[in-house]
């Protein structure tokens, strides 16, 4: 391998994962349910285990995918890793796009009825109890979708295992942002916190879901057309 070879291999994996990571942490119901959590009468109960389960949820997914896919009878040729990457987006993009219609023609009142409960429940919940909601919500489809195929990219690389670990690791971050700034801006000044994730989730009660479902479609469009001219 050229010197500096490895290093382009990472970075180029590293910005298609960026965009699956981006398209995941669009999404109203993470950051809905991290606030929610911040401004419960004892966030200090739920916020660090709820970020914990978050990232750790992602890490195993994302993980146990790229392992996982490695052990696959079929591997795709040393000489066309570039055109299976390819593959795999336009095959994902085309996912969010149908995803990002459902976005626009379906409504939000079961989310919301959903995070109702969830308000209720979190008076009296246990740091287990978020430590779990954390992890569960790694499992709902679309988070499936892009920690798979995430996987998937990082097992085509045949990367070591320390750059793919860390592809892994910063995946994660990436796909709980709006897990990890919302809880940051708490940690930072709770008191002045208050007000703005207030004012941030009734925002995102009346103009999330939609923006959300752009921002999907974009992420989508943009996948679809640039990875067809990479074939």
């Amino acid at each position: 391998m050229l010197p500096g070879a490895g290093e382009g291999r990472m970075l180029s994996t590293f910005s298609s994962l960026a965009l699956f990571a981006l398209a995941g942490a669009i999404s109203t119901v993470p950051v809905s349910v991290t606030i929610l959590i911040l401004l419960s009468p004892d966030p200090r109960r739920g916020a660090l285990p709820f970020l914990i389960g978050s990232l750790a949820g992602s890490i195993v997914v994302v993980g146990l995918s790229a392992v996982g896919l490695q052990f696959l009878p079929v591997r795709p040729p040393r000489l066309h890793k570039d055109e299976w990457v390819a593959q795999i987006a336009i095959v994902t993009g085309a996912l969010l796009i149908a995803y990002a219609v459902y976005l626009f023609v379906s409504k939000g009142g079961r989310d919301n009825a959903m995070l109702g409960k969830m308000k209720s429940r979190f008076r009296a919940a246990r740091p287990w109890e978020f430590l779990v909601l954390g992890l569960g919500l790694n499992l709902r489809p679309k988070a499936i979708l892009l920690a798979v195929t995430a996987g998937a990219v990082i097992s085509v690389q045949e990367l070591p295992p320390l750059p793919g670990s860390l592809l892994v690791l910063a995946y994660a971050a990436v796909v709980q942002s709006a897990v990890i700034i919302p809880v940051a801006v708490w940690l930072r000044s709770p008191e002045r916190a208050q007000v703005p994730l207030t004012a941030l989730f009734n925002w995102l009660q009346r103009h999330g879901r939609r923006i959300a479902a752009i921002a999907t479609l974009a992420i989508g469009i943009f996948l679809v057309g640039y990875s067809l001219l990479q074939l």
